[in-house]
């Protein structure tokens, strides 16, 4: 047969019908079999509540009474007690006057130490001919050195204590935020040095040293995590102890702690400090009028210490507990 003669072969026959049927079944099963999993895990994660939170810092309207805190501190320094505001060395500051040095000279007052040379020029001179040595125009020896003694003005350290619990998640943290930044951003001067404490979970950390950066103590507040207990004793002893330190190296005269907090405090100092009696098999456990008991106990120390104390309520009217207000009021009686 000729091949222009030959036919194709025949198309195959379609799949029975009951074929079709089966696999559009198993499609359908398949696609509501992976809808229902994709469900599930969305309520699992729901329901899921994360450790730690991380929340943005939002714009707040800020008190005029808290910001006025800090002018009025910066006036009562210029009026009568603006002479103990100033930090004496041998090292930093202004020349005000001589001194005889103590040990060596760190800085020579070169006018002092010419005058207290002046009267012995003539004596000095001869003795040099008298021994056949060449005579100078000025001899200076070492009973003659003075030094320069200086004076700066101290600066202030303000030490933000930011309550960063589960409580303060709950409730205002992004205004919180917000809050200690619009501080950070107005009120504080050159000479002015800062440090940030938050405090969640069982201890209070010292995220920033004192320092000058109002940039990096914003930037490391703005990715502060929040979540778990909220140890407000202990950050007020930490607080206190970065206070100490600043004052004993010579160039803070004055601390200021900022406290944000809710006032929830419910970590006891014994277990921040890993105390046995309290992190043991059986630890002692605190009620809640003994946990305010203790945080009063360290704001008394704060003020006995010569540091001032300002706490800030972060809670609002809708949730609010009163504990911060009831602590403030206790400890101005």
């Amino acid at each position: 047969m000729p091949p222009e003669e030959m036919q194709p072969p025949p198309p195959p026959p379609p799949p029975p019908q009951d074929m079709m049927e089966e696999e559009q079944e198993e499609q359908e099963q398949q696609e509501e079999e992976q809808e229902e999993n994709e469900e599930q895990e969305e309520e699992e994660q729901v329901d899921q509540v994360p450790e730690e939170f991380v929340f943005d810092s939002e714009g707040v309207i800020m008190d005029d009474d808290l910001m006025k805190f800090q002018s009025q501190q910066k006036a009562a320094g210029r009026t009568g007690r603006a002479r103990t505001q100033m930090i004496f060395s041998e090292e930093k500051g202004r020349y005000i006057k001589p001194m005889i040095p103590k040990g060596k000279v760190k800085k020579m007052a070169v006018d002092a130490t010419l005058r207290a040379a002046a009267p012995y020029q003539k004596a000095r001179r001869d003795r040099a001919a008298a021994k056949g040595e060449e005579v100078r125009n000025v001899y200076v020896e070492s009973a003659d050195f003075r030094a320069k003694k200086l004076a700066r003005k101290a600066g202030s350290l303000v030490i933000f204590a930011v309550d960063a619990s589960g409580s303060m998640a709950i409730n205002r943290m992004s205004s919180a935020k917000g809050a200690v930044i619009k501080l950070l951003s107005e009120t504080y001067t050159s000479r002015d040095k800062i440090s940030l404490i938050p405090f969640y979970g069982n201890k209070a950390e010292v995220l920033l040293p004192p320092s000058k950066s109002v940039a990096m103590a914003s930037n490391r507040l703005e990715t502060l995590p929040c979540g778990g207990g909220s140890p407000l004793a202990h950050a007020l002893e930490t607080a206190m102890r970065t206070g100490l330190n600043a004052m004993s190296s010579g160039d803070t005269s004055r601390v200021l702690i900022v406290c944000v907090t809710d006032g929830r405090a419910n970590v006891p100092l014994g277990v921040s400090n890993e105390d046995p009696e309290f992190v043991g098999e059986e630890p002692r456990k605190l009620t809640k009028d003994e946990l305010n008991e203790e945080v009063l106990e360290m704001a008394k120390q704060v003020g006995a210490l010569g540091m001032q104390l300002l706490v800030i309520d972060s809670e609002n009217q809708f949730v609010s507990t009163g504990e911060t207000r009831k602590n403030n009021k206790r400890l101005k009686n």
